[in-house]
C-alpha cells in the first residue's frame, strides 16, 4: 500500500506494508479526532454580539490604572502642602469617621473651630488640585 506525504514543495509516496498502513491510518484518525476536540473546546467571543460584555473589566484596564496612579500622585502632592495638624484632622474626621464635635473635644477646641479648619483645608486642597 502507498502512503502519500504532502510537503510545501513536493509530494512523496511511500510503499508500506498493510500492517504499517493500518497503523498510519489509525494515527491519522486519532490526530483528526484530537483536532476536532480542540476545535470544539475553543470558542471565540468576538462574534457573540455583546453576550459576554461582563468579561470586560475596567479595573484591570491599563489606561485606568495609569490614570488612577496619576490621580493618587496629585493627591499625595497636594496633601504634602498641609500641616501635620491638618492631616491629622483629615484622617480622624474623614478616614476614621470621627464626628467633628468629638475631635473638637479631643483637641480641646470648639466645634466651630474644627469646622473652620475643615473649610480652610478644603479651600487649600481645591486650589492645589
Amino acid at each position: 500500500m502507498k502512503i502519500k506525504y504532502e510537503f510545501a514543495t513536493e509530494t512523496v509516496e511511500v510503499e508500506v506494508s498493510a500492517e504499517m498502513a493500518a497503523i498510519h491510518m489509525e494515527l491519522e484518525r486519532q490526530e483528526y479526532n484530537n483536532n476536532q476536540t480542540e476545535t470544539r473546546r475553543h470558542t471565540t467571543l468576538n462574534n457573540r454580539n455583546g453576550e459576554h460584555e461582563w468579561l470586560a473589566c475596567d479595573e484591570y484596564n491599563p489606561e485606568n490604572i495609569l490614570e488612577a496612579d496619576a490621580e493618587a500622585k496629585r493627591i499625595r502632592k497636594a496633601l504634602s502642602h498641609l500641616t501635620t495638624t491638618q492631616i491629622e484632622l483629615i484622617e480622624k474626621v474623614f478616614e476614621e469617621d470621627m464626628p467633628a464635635k468629638e475631635y473638637a473635644e479631643l483637641k480641646g477646641i470648639s466645634p466651630a473651630a474644627v469646622s473652620q479648619q475643615i473649610r480652610t483645608i478644603r479651600k487649600k486642597l481645591k486650589k492645589l488640585l
